[in-house]
């Protein structure tokens, strides 16, 4: 039986943030690792503060010794510190590492070969190995969007500038996942270790559409004949957006670009059919709490 008490949480942006109030609350014992201590602001009593050099194996490996597992919330440009956290993890113990890879379509092997996927998929093939040999388990938990960036960004529609490039229409489902929620899902994982053992989970709020994110933010956001719609052929966009990378390198207005066509496409399975909420003790939002996050963000 695995029992998890001692967390490392690695990054503590917006995620980390999230996750490591839900760690708290939970009642896990969490150490933040950073680059600088200067830097980390709003940290609840009791939580421990250790500055590393993420770079180096040997500071991870002494950073991380006496813990049970370690969550990995870095930000992009940080991703592939994880091969030698996951090093280090190894060396100290660690039973368990849950990577940053809070994606929507990162797991699904018709999805894997985009480009943007690349770094996910060697860290997920990196840490099965692992496993596979013994050495650490995992983790990976699948959110879909996040649900506060889908209320509040430009990424499915676009509130601020009242307008929307709808992909097919805006039919096509997927799944979405606040950062509070995913939080809880971290927490949920580590309580129950031994059934999330080596595997991938799959979480969500709710299933979406951009017709109905448009439907609330018009709602929210009136006058809703002061918008402007627009439509594109979400398979034609995908191809281009991956031709466009393929020519041009992983510039970032790119990289949102085949996130939002894969998402949006209705190619992949943006929409879980099957999620392990109950596992993880997460519930459904509903309708009016989807409305109020819209209304608290347009007022």
């Amino acid at each position: 039986m695995t029992a998890i008490q001692k967390v490392a949480l690695l990054g503590k942006g917006f995620l980390g943030s999230a996750v490591l109030d839900q760690l708290v609350k939970a009642g896990f014992d969490v150490t933040v690792l950073t680059r600088s201590r200067s830097s980390i602001q709003g940290v609840p009593a009791g939580v421990a503060v250790v500055e590393v050099d993420y770079t180096s194996t040997d500071s991870l490996e002494h950073a991380l010794r006496g813990h049970d597992a370690v969550v990995s919330t870095v930000n992009s440009a940080a991703f592939m510190i994880q091969q030698p956290a996951i090093d280090a993890s190894i060396r100290a113990g660690v039973k368990r590492f849950i990577p940053a890879d809070f994606g929507a379509l990162t797991t699904a092997p018709e999805a894997q070969g985009l480009p943007v996927h690349a770094r996910p998929v060697e860290i997920q093939n990196y840490l099965k190995e692992k496993a596979r040999l013994g050495e650490l388990e995992y983790t990976i938990i699948a959110v879909g969007l996040f649900l506060d960036y889908v209320v509040s960004s430009p990424f499915v529609v676009d509130r601020v500038n009242r307008t929307a490039v709808l992909y097919d229409g805006g039919k096509h489902p997927f799944s979405t996942t606040s950062v509070a929620s995913i939080g809880k899902a971290v927490a949920g994982a580590l309580r129950n270790a031994d059934a999330t053992r080596n595997r991938v989970l799959y979480v969500h709020d709710m299933v979406l559409t951009q017709r109905k994110v448009l439907a609330l933010a018009k709602k929210y956001n009136p006058p809703a004949e002061a918008w402007t719609e627009s439509n594109v052929d979400a398979e034609a966009q995908l191809a281009d957006m991956v031709n466009q990378i393929s020519e041009k390198g992983m510039d970032m207005s790119l990289v949102f670009g085949l996130l939002k066509a894969a998402v949006f496409s209705g190619k992949y399975p943006s929409e879980y059919k099957n999620v392990d909420n109950e596992l993880l003790g997460l519930g459904i939002m509903g309708e009016e709490e989807l409305e109020a996050m819209f209304e608290a963000k347009c007022n």
